[in-house]
């Protein structure tokens, strides 16, 4: 560790306390992890290079690299910065936001198409009772079941029966068999679509649900992660900045790191320990990130 030492201050370009990700983005030869002749870390400039961040390419020191070593997902056995660690939490936090928006959005009109499907089911059912005997009721809550779920797609259930209606046409002026091979073509389709539309109800539902639990906490779990690396970050600072003084010094009552959770860690557990913590929190943000992009509304 060198004499004299910059003062690192987290950047926090956006308003809600994450940094914006406009900056172009590379992967770095290498899988990033190669020495850098006579560069230095990108947040300790007093610290030879001894990685670059996997999404950025900025240069880091031997302990950021280690600090965010990434052990799952995109960036398995790589390294990120801290610029990167904020940039993703900013990325998870707009796509998050927007997939909720189309979710809620897509909920909303397939509620509206089961509702007006299931009252149709009900007219037809009620119909049906008196013929089918004793499979009446049987009948009556298929039909309900059967018609919500198709209005639960009521789009696509019409764009589909309108492309079955135009091959119809199609295979009445072709000479392929005219009228006979349509009406046995829209006969097979229409309980082909039918039951496509339930299957798309059914699974759009499901997925939703699943994403929406899925995704619950990623945020509150980001925001955790973030405060974990900026007291890494804090502390190799301080650490930098004081290298004649001992740790306990610093973390004495008034000290630089009293409040420092990461410098707790370090007394308590050891720096392994306090590394392991600071690298499942890097983790934690980019499989956060992973999660949350892999929804396809």
């Amino acid at each position: 560790m060198g004499e004299s030492y910059p003062t690192f201050t987290p950047p926090n370009d956006s308003d809600n306390g994450y940094a914006s990700s406009g900056a172009p983005i590379f992967t770095p030869p290498g899988g990033g992890m190669r020495r850098a002749t006579n560069a230095v870390c990108y947040h300790h400039p007093s610290e030879p290079a001894a990685a670059q961040c996997a999404r950025c390419g900025k240069y880091i020191c031997r302990d950021c690299a280690e600090a965010f070593g990434v052990s799952a997902g995109e960036y398995a056995n790589k390294s990120l910065c801290y610029d990167c660690c904020e940039a993703i939490i900013a990325d998870n936090v707009a796509e998050l936001t927007k997939n909720k928006r189309k979710i809620k959005a897509q909920f909303i009109l397939s509620i509206i198409g089961m509702v007006l499907g299931g009252i149709f089911g009900i007219a037809y059912g009620a119909s049906a009772i008196g013929a089918a005997g004793s499979g009446g009721i049987l009948v009556f809550l298929f039909s309900i079941f059967f018609f919500a779920c198709i209005g639960g797609v009521f789009l696509s259930a019409i764009k589909a029966y309108f492309a079955m209606i135009w091959e119809a046409i199609k295979l009445i002026f072709s000479g392929d068999g005219g009228w006979i091979a349509a009406i046995f073509y829209v006969l097979i389709q229409c309980f082909v679509v039918a039951f496509k539309c339930i299957w798309a109800t059914v699974t759009n539902t499901i997925s939703y649900i699943q994403y929406l639990k899925h995704t619950s906490n990623c945020i509150e779990e980001d925001t955790a992660a973030l405060a974990q690396i900026k007291e890494y970050m804090e502390y190799m600072t301080i650490r930098l900045q004081n290298a004649d003084t001992d740790l306990d010094s610093l973390m004495n009552e008034g000290g630089q790191l009293a409040n420092n959770s990461y410098a707790r860690m370090v007394r308590t557990e050891g720096e392994q320990a306090a590394d392991a913590a600071v690298r499942r929190a890097t983790t934690t943000i980019a499989e956060n990130g992973e999660i949350i992009r892999g929804f396809a509304a």
